[in-house]
């Protein structure tokens, strides 16, 4: 049984150049006494969940990828998923609930799942500006989705996770393309005190609580005063010309 609604998911380029990808039995059937995790987001007002992406993979079922020279070499299979999050009732949380153990012919095994929001795009803060989605990653084996969402490195954790952050609405222009941009910042990736990706053991369970401070927008544009550059405009109205191109993640903490 084909138990989630399979759909283009964008997975490391060594799937995209896979040869075998189309002969290769896709089908999950998880036993009944599958492992399992639950996911679920609390979704304030304004803020849109997207689907929630699944990559499995299989020792089982190989396929081939190339190196630089072209030459082909066997890895495990790839196998990837989009499914909607189920309302719970009378509540804000959306949830989902998959197989670790996918099963099927390919004894497929969850290697990563991603979790993605962003600000609605009927939110009077996205007109005229393009939204970008806030990731987390959660990986369940060895390296799944690429580096390419934001979360930044993956930190170890065991057991249950309740991942409770501060989000603020980042606006970016760009005026050598002459576009505007939004995200929900929740501080800089690059450290791991703020990473959104995680290498798990032992999880059963995942809530995720973004909190949007709406009111609590966090302005950057390049620094044409000074020629090189940014310039952070914060929530209180205070001003900083940094070379940095992220904003002070503890100093909109204090203005929440």
């Amino acid at each position: 049984m084909n138990f989630l609604n399979k759909k283009a998911l964008l997975l490391p380029t060594v799937f995209l150049l896979s040869a075998c990808y189309g002969k290769t039995d896709q089908t999950l059937s998880p036993p009944e006494n599958a492992r399992r995790v639950t996911i679920a987001v609390r979704v304030p007002e304004g803020i849109t969940l997207l689907p929630l992406q699944m990559l499995y993979r299989s020792e089982r079922c190989k396929t081939k990828s190339y190196n630089s020279s072209n030459e082909a070499y066997e890895i495990r299979g790839y196998n990837g998923f989009m499914q909607a999050f189920s309302p719970i009732a009378n509540s804000d949380i959306r949830q989902q609930r998959i197989a670790i153990d996918g099963g099927g012919k390919c004894q497929w095994q969850l290697n990563s799942i991603k979790v993605s929001f962003k600000i609605a795009d009927n939110n009077p803060l996205v007109q005229g500006k393009k939204g970008f989605a806030t990731n987390y990653i959660f990986d369940f084996d060895d390296y799944g989705f690429s580096d390419g969402y934001g979360t930044g490195r993956a930190i170890m954790a065991s057991g249950n996770l309740e991942l409770k952050t501060d989000f603020f609405p980042m606006v970016i222009i760009n005026q050598m393309f002459n576009q505007t941009s939004i995200e929900m910042f929740g501080g800089d990736t690059n450290y791991d005190r703020w990473s959104r990706r995680y290498k798990l053991q032992d999880t059963q369970k995942i809530v995720i609580e973004p909190i949007l401070h709406s009111q609590k927008e966090v302005l950057l544009q390049g620094d044409e005063e000074r020629g090189i550059g940014m310039m952070i405009t914060y929530p209180n109205g205070s001003i900083e010309h940094v070379r940095k191109i992220k904003p002070d993640y503890e100093k909109l903490l204090s203005m929440k």
